[in-house]
């Protein structure tokens, strides 16, 4: 899959940097010039004759870089998922599951929860958070930790590092 994403990625890269050369040709032209700059990379392939522009493959390895940042960024920030969601394609968030859903949204800070198992609740802000509910780790800080059954409060923390069973966690979000 490597070496797949690898190949896409230097197409990609050599197709906007043609893009590129063609629009500076164009005004090149334009202004009544003979344009000197184009993209011998196929050549280079096909033809033995033909040498390697090191200037090209230079410039096309920054391009390359440039175009990862900008795939990471689209990617990592589900501007896609957004997308399709605002425009009514798609009723998905782009997260893994609901949880990472939740803990990577900004309004999601304050919680409460509420260990079943141990008669506890828990309220502070999120500081971090695994990636999926199976793993269903929280580090919480500024905690208040309160009998659960009477909500009477038992002591503070600066942190709490919390993992428990799903099936005995409840977290609200006031």
């Amino acid at each position: 899959m490597f070496l797949l994403h690898s190949f896409i990625l230097g197409l990609a890269s050599y197709f906007l940097l043609y893009v590129f050369i063609s629009i500076n040709n164009f005004f090149v032209i334009m202004k009544g010039l003979i344009p000197t700059w184009k993209v011998s990379f196929l050549n280079s392939l096909v033809n033995k004759q033909a040498s390697i522009d090191i200037k090209e493959v230079v410039i096309a390895t920054f391009v390359a870089i440039l175009l990862a940042f900008v795939i990471s960024t689209i990617l990592n920030r589900k501007f896609l998922h957004k997308l399709a969601k605002k425009i009514g394609v798609s009723k998905k968030f782009g997260q893994l599951d609901v949880w990472s859903y939740v803990f990577d949204s900004p309004q999601s800070v304050w919680v409460i929860i509420r260990d079943l198992e141990n008669d506890l609740m828990y309220q502070g802000w999120v500081e971090a958070f695994s990636d999926t509910f199976d793993n269903n780790e929280l580090f919480i800080r500024d905690v208040d930790v309160y009998r659960n059954s009477d909500a009477q409060k038992l002591y503070s923390m600066q942190a709490v590092y919390i993992t428990k069973d799903k099936s005995n966690l409840i977290i609200e979000f006031p």
